[in-house]
């Protein structure tokens, strides 16, 4: 293991990406729209200390689960999301957005006893004095689980889509959509089928286990095992011990600006440092690029450590776009061209 991680040439990431090209996938899990509010503060409040921000522009992209699956969209997969939605405005506005990026939306279910959850960002500044910065987050969600008959449509559902697909990916930020029984009826048959099964989720990971990649955050990882994780050789430990406790192939630990650490077994161990060029303008769904980009991989032919070194370019991306970002092919083969060859 190099202390400057694995690298992957621009030819063999090509290659690899023009494989997954058209496998598909089902993205399971919570179905979120992120809103950006982006405003110049021009002065203060009269009614608190607080500044008063002038919109400028409003933008929506598809959050969450709905990430996930515009990331693996962008790389050339054919992808459906699963998951459930209220039945109002930002549920269609949520679903228009999917569609118009190429991913099915029938197992996006509506329940009018829930609200679609929202999660709005605003951003102030923006001239050349003060570069955008977010001032608020307000989160609309409704995390309890989902109706029986719900779950029961959802499992129904899942029942027929595993047939048809190549990757399951279960993204789970605990809004109550991946129950027991969702995921009992998905996870069995997913492994029996032979799919890639990707779980990227804030807690219970043992949930997954026999799934083939699971990648947690440092904060999950630590959480799961009981311990903090405190050096390069620590994360490295401790991603096998997950693997190990899950009995899943991989573990992915991403530890944000510190990089990441892969434990696959004999099929590899290696730890790949975050090397940004250029500032990080907002890591929000990183995470989600890097689960969608190390699926896709894997899909197409590459082995873990190939999958994870992509995996790192895709997340270079992504960090310098304002609000969550989707990496495509292209953009991961010109990143390994600067800095691979």
């Amino acid at each position: 293991m190099g202390a400057s991680g694995p690298t992957i040439s621009s030819h063999r990431a090509a290659e690899i990406l023009e494989q997954a090209a058209g496998k598909r996938a089902v993205v399971l899990g919570d179905m979120v729209l992120d809103e950006h509010i982006i405003g110049a503060a021009r002065r203060l409040s009269r009614e608190a200390p607080l500044p008063v921000i002038e919109q400028q522009e409003r933008l929506l992209f598809p959050g969450a689960a709905t990430n996930v699956a515009t990331n693996l969209r962008g790389l050339g997969c054919e992808v459906t999301v699963a998951g459930v939605v209220g039945a109002d405005s930002m549920a269609d506005c949520l679903r228009d957005e999917l569609e118009r990026r190429g991913i099915r939306t029938e197992g996006l279910l509506p329940d009018p006893d829930r609200v679609t959850a929202v999660k709005l960002r605003i951003w102030a500044g923006g001239d050349r004095q003060r570069p955008q910065s977010m001032i608020a987050r307000v989160d609309t969600l409704d995390r309890s689980a989902v109706k029986p008959e719900t779950a029961d449509q959802m499992a129904s559902y899942l029942e027929t889509a595993i047939t048809e697909t190549d990757a399951l990916v279960i993204s789970d930020y605990e809004a109550g959509v991946v129950s027991p029984s969702v995921l009992n009826a998905a996870l069995p048959a997913a492994r029996a089928a032979g799919l890639v099964v990707t779980a990227d989720a804030h807690g219970g990971l043992a949930r997954f286990r026999d799934a083939t990649l699971l990648t947690p955050n440092q904060p999950e990882a630590e959480a799961e095992l009981g311990r903090e994780i405190t050096s390069t050789a620590d994360a490295l430990n401790a991603a096998g011990e997950l693997r190990q406790l899950v009995r899943v192939e991989a573990v992915l630990v991403t530890l944000g600006a510190a990089g990441m650490a892969l434990d696959a077994g004999p099929c590899g161990r290696e730890f790949i440092p975050a090397k940004f060029a250029g500032r990080v303008a907002d890591p929000s769904g990183a995470g989600d690029t890097v689960a969608a980009a190390m699926t896709a991989a894997l899909l197409g032919g590459a082995t873990p450590v190939e999958a994870a070194a992509l995996a790192s370019l895709g997340a270079r991306v992504v960090v310098r776009q304002l609000g969550v970002a989707v990496v495509s092919a292209e953009e991961i083969i010109r990143e390994s061209r600067e800095h691979f060859a």
